[in-house]
């Protein structure tokens, strides 16, 4: 009995009292364990095996058919190289109209551009511009240009800019309000291409709005243009938005190369009631590297701003197109609070062409305060050194 109780346990059902004796043999329930753990063992290893040879299939899959993109493109490219090369004649336009698949045109027309990338003549890049206006490239670009993918929006952008598609006009000029800087910086540079004259009246307006924009990158677009109008057109958008981003676009003005935008600087700061610190000291460095010697009285107007960096460009631009009347305000400067503006101080009397070694010897002797001598000391030895190079030059 005591055996049998301990195989089979009672179960009292509800408050009725009734008793229900299972008995269940033990080795049985060891062996019902052990057949659904080998059960559960199995399905498992064949889930896994399974998974296995999916993604062997899987990436077999992808292997292959990277293999018949690749062979399809190396056909692709030969075909239509040979055409963009001049080698075949262009065939009939049903065929190639007859193509409605969206990455196939992508792959041509960047197979296009990098043929363009490659010619080295204008007759080169007039035949193959040619070749694209006979062939249905252009209405390609055209479409793409609505795209919302960037990369294909940019492409049709250099497409149309290449191939001067003056009827995507008003679609282009939209295009550099976009809020994807590069998307708009490659609208600007295409409507340059297709048309500065009209363009630039246009563009000043959004350069002066665009702060995301970065104005190396303006001033080496608009220099496509020209110099001269790169830098009238600089400048006119500097000048008529906001002043701290103005002060951004005129540091970039000595990339052009030309000094029209001076002119348009100077009228705007004489007939501006009220000109921000940062502004006054791009301009004074603007006046520094052109060295026209019209710029002379502003720059020494500003020598005693009393913004200490304003100060520091004054000085610096005196010692580009100073003369030897400057002297004596440079050696002003080197009794400054600020220790940059008496740096710049002594480079500038370094840097003036009346300025000889005995000079700046007897200007030490006679400075009061040991700063003033500590940087003129400084710049003396630089002027030494500076005066002694050719002759190791020629020596060697």
């Amino acid at each position: 009995m005591l055996g049998k109780e301990a195989t089979s346990p009672s179960f009292i059902i509800g408050d009725l009292g009734y008793s229900l004796d299972l008995v269940i043999p033990m080795n049985d329930v060891l062996f019902l364990d052990d057949h659904l753990s080998l059960t559960i063992w199995y399905q498992a290893a064949f889930a896994t095996g399974g998974l296995v040879i999916l993604l062997l299939l899987w990436v077999l899959c992808i292997r292959v058919g990277r293999s018949i993109g690749r062979y399809r493109s190396q056909l692709i490219t030969k075909k239509w190289k040979i055409i963009f090369e001049g080698r075949s004649p262009v065939l009939p336009y049903r065929p190639f109209l007859l193509i409605t698949d969206s990455r196939y045109r992508v792959f041509v027309l960047n197979l296009w551009n990098e043929c363009y990338d490659e010619c080295r003549s204008i007759d080169a890049t007039a035949r193959l511009v040619d070749i694209a206006k006979r062939l249905p490239l252009q209405s390609w670009a055209r479409t793409l240009l609505r795209s919302r993918q960037l990369h294909r929006k940019m492409l049709a952008i250099r497409t149309l800019e290449r191939l001067g598609d003056r009827s995507m006009w008003s679609p282009l000029y939209s295009l550099i309000t976009h809020q994807n800087p590069f998307v708009a910086l490659h609208a600007v540079q295409a409507l340059l291409s297709i048309h500065a004259p009209a363009a630039i009246p246009l563009l000043i307006p959004v350069i002066s709005r665009r702060t995301d924009w970065s104005p190396l990158a303006i001033a080496t677009i608009l220099r496509s243009a020209g110099g001269d109008v790169a830098s009238d057109t600089l400048a006119r958008a500097a000048t008529t938005g906001d002043q701290s981003v103005g002060a951004r676009l005129i540091r970039h003005l000595p990339i052009t190369g030309s000094p029209s935008g001076l002119s348009v600087l100077r009228h705007f700061l004489d007939a501006s009631p009220q000109v921000s610190d940062d502004f006054l000291a791009a301009c004074l460095f603007v006046f520094g590297e052109f060295q026209d010697p019209t710029d002379l009285p502003i720059v020494r107007q500003s020598l005693f701003h009393p913004t200490w960096y304003v100060r520091v460009q004054a000085a610096t631009a005196l010692g580009k197109l100073g003369t030897s009347s400057d002297e004596a305000r440079l050696t002003a400067l080197l009794n400054d609070p600020e220790w940059w503006v008496r740096y710049r101080a002594g480079e500038a009397l370094v840097n003036l062409r009346s300025m000889t070694e005995e000079k700046l010897e007897m200007l030490q002797a006679t400075l009061p305060l040991p700063e003033a001598q500590e940087i003129l000391a400084t710049a003396l030895a630089r002027f030494r050194q500076r005066r002694r190079a050719p002759l190791l030059t020629g020596t060697v």
